[in-house]
């Protein structure tokens, strides 16, 4: 398969080792190197739920500078982010009353014609996005 996005929900699965999803993940992040991509929105979302402590973790600087490490083994891509995404939000969430990070998510590949890999079963109403279950990986 060619180049995925992944978003949120990919990276809380693969940072806690007790998630229903963790042992898939890091299946996928196997068989996929090189192929997936991480939505630059999906890392200041895990920010933000760190900041407010609504995801957990001891050491926020240790957290993330593991999760570069992480990154960096299994050579997944960091997207940039870019205002045709934010365009593209807008008008995502107008018309599929997404999340403002959903909408940003399914922007970025819509406007790049990326298929986007979530357990977020919401991106199947987008008529426009290439959904892709992580089931379907494994």
């Amino acid at each position: 398969m060619s180049i995925m996005i992944i978003e949120l929900d990919f990276l809380i699965a693969l940072a806690r080792s007790d998630d229903k999803h963790h042992e898939e993940v890091l299946e996928i992040l196997e068989t996929h190197r090189r192929n997936l991509t991480i939505s630059p929105y999906s890392l200041t979302e895990l920010d933000l739920l760190v900041c407010s402590n609504t995801f957990r973790v001891e050491d926020q600087r240790r957290f993330f500078k593991l999760l570069n490490d992480t990154v960096n083994y299994y050579e997944i891509d960091v997207a940039k982010s870019s205002p045709a995404h934010i365009a593209e939000a807008y008008r995502l969430r107008a018309n599929y009353r997404l999340t403002f990070f959903d909408s940003l998510h399914a922007a970025m590949s819509t406007t790049q014609g990326i298929p986007l890999l979530s357990y977020d079963r919401t991106y199947q109403r987008v008529k426009e996005l290439e959904y892709v279950p992580p089931s379907k990986l494994t």
